[in-house]
């Protein structure tokens, strides 16, 4: 034979043999002769001889690699086997599924159920408290404020910086520090200006609007406005005569201005000055209208009914946040079923193969048994037809018998009791889409008593009067 064969081409392990280099290795034809010529093997002997045995060794030794490699194989298959392990623990959680979940839920809807309590008592205080103001205050409105004040206070930052700049330009011309010295003066200026516009804004002139005030009370409000104005006016007045005099006598000049104010509060007649009041009026009134308008109208109803709406938003965000919770809880353990649901699919494919592929490597092992115990007593045919021809006397009578490489050659590849197994888990693994589809249908139904429950334990109204 001058090549080499494959019993099966997908497993190099059952290899055919070159007869011919195994007879030139094993130096078969001149060891028979040899012996032929010392009248070896004896006629009446009926034991083999040293040759004789030297080659049942070899293909002895064979036969025990292979062995030795499918019980390698075997003892694989026996590992990818325990596998049903995996299986088993995907049946115990598919059946327990809901019980886990239901436990984890209960914990989680307790400790749910009281921090929804805590924030639905803080949102009842806010919305009595807004709701007993609007009683009190005869109020059947909305409130009404912008959502963000950032658009106000940057107007207002704006006109401070302006005002602040352009009255810097008057201020420089009578200041001996030149524009830095009248951005000072100017700063300052548009800083009470501001002041005087906040308090007004933001609080005085909306003093009228109460309605559980008298008369009296509104009479009095309505003169300090009327005072507040005259103030802005004559102190815009004053800062004009400040201007004039800085640029007649610097070093007197807060002085003079005073005189000059007391003497003629309107006597200005300079352009610069004039321009100054204009601005640190125009300034005021954008600034007031900005104050006005950056809360409701009415005192105190735009921050009461903000606490309530920040605790109706935290509460809202409360169930919401806790909603998601629940459903991820519901999703995950449902993810869980799932990916167990593939895996077993995928295992028990893996193990139904295992029995085929078991019978298969049982078949080969059988055919290359046969197939080495028939090459060991051909190449001892060899021998001893050699010997025959190369003797003068009768060769021994067993000569003419079959020899076995091993008289208990079969091995356990296949084991009943693992098909019978795989049978029963393979039912098992088939009704595990039935079993997860009531899981699902218990956690559902869980999932939605919860929801429906807390639900009910968070409703809440509008406010109203």
């Amino acid at each position: 034979m001058a090549k080499k064969k494959q019993l099966d081409h997908d497993d190099t392990l059952f290899e055919q043999l070159d007869f011919d280099k195994v007879k030139d290795e094993l130096n078969v034809e001149m060891l028979a002769k040899q012996q032929a010529m010392s009248g070896k093997p004896p006629s009446e002997s009926l034991s083999l001889d040293a040759n004789e045995q030297k080659i049942i060794n070899y293909f002895t030794e064979r036969l025990s690699q292979v062995k030795q490699e499918i019980f390698k194989k075997i003892a694989s298959y026996e590992h990818m086997a325990m596998r049903v392990n995996d299986i088993t623990a995907t049946l115990t959680e598919a059946k327990y599924a809901s019980e886990e979940f239901l436990q984890n839920i209960t914990t989680f809807q307790e400790s749910a159920k009281q921090r929804i309590k805590d924030l639905k008592q803080e949102l009842n205080v806010k919305k009595n408290d807004l709701k007993n103001f609007k009683i009190a205050n005869a109020l059947t409105r909305e409130a009404s404020y912008p959502s963000s004040k950032i658009l106000y206070i940057g107007i207002i930052m704006l006109i401070l910086l302006s005002e602040t700049m352009l009255n810097a330009y008057f201020f420089a011309k009578g200041n001996e520090l030149g524009l830095i010295g009248g951005a000072a003066q100017a700063l300052i200026i548009s800083v009470i200006n501001m002041t005087l516009a906040f308090f007004l804004g933001s609080f005085l002139v909306k003093r009228l609007n109460l309605v559980n005030k008298s008369a009296l009370y509104k009479y009095g409000i309505a003169l300090i406005l009327a005072l507040s104005a005259l103030l802005i006016l004559l102190f815009n007045l004053l800062v004009g005569h400040l201007r004039v005099q800085l640029g007649i006598d610097p070093e007197n000049a807060y002085v003079n201005s005073i005189i000059s104010f007391q003497q003629n509060p309107f006597g200005l007649h300079e352009f610069d000055s004039i321009v100054l009041v204009l601005v640190g009026l125009l300034s005021f009134l954008i600034a007031f209208t900005d104050f006005y308008k950056m809360d409701d109208e009415y005192p105190n109803y735009g921050a009461l009914d903000r606490k309530y709406q920040e605790a109706l938003l935290e509460y809202t965000e409360l169930k919401e946040e806790l909603l998601n919770e629940i459903e991820k809880m519901s999703e995950s353990i449902l993810n869980k079923l799932e990916t167990r649901q593939m895996t077993s699919r995928v295992i028990m494919q893996e193990l139904t193969e295992i029995p085929i592929f078991r019978q298969k490597l049982n078949d080969h092992y059988k055919e290359y048994y046969n197939y080495l115990n028939n090459t060991c007593n051909a190449m001892l045919n060899v021998y001893r037809e050699t010997n025959k021809e190369h003797r003068s006397d009768e060769a021994p009578a067993y000569f003419n018998q079959r020899e076995e490489l091993d008289a208990d050659f079969a091995i356990k590849i296949v084991e009943p009791k693992f098909k019978k197994d795989l049978v029963r888990y393979q039912e098992e693994v088939q009704e595990l889409p039935h079993i997860i589809g009531e899981q699902k249908l218990k956690i559902n139904a869980t999932l939605k008593e919860v929801i429906t429950e807390l639900g009910e334990n968070s409703e809440t109204g509008t406010v109203n009067a």
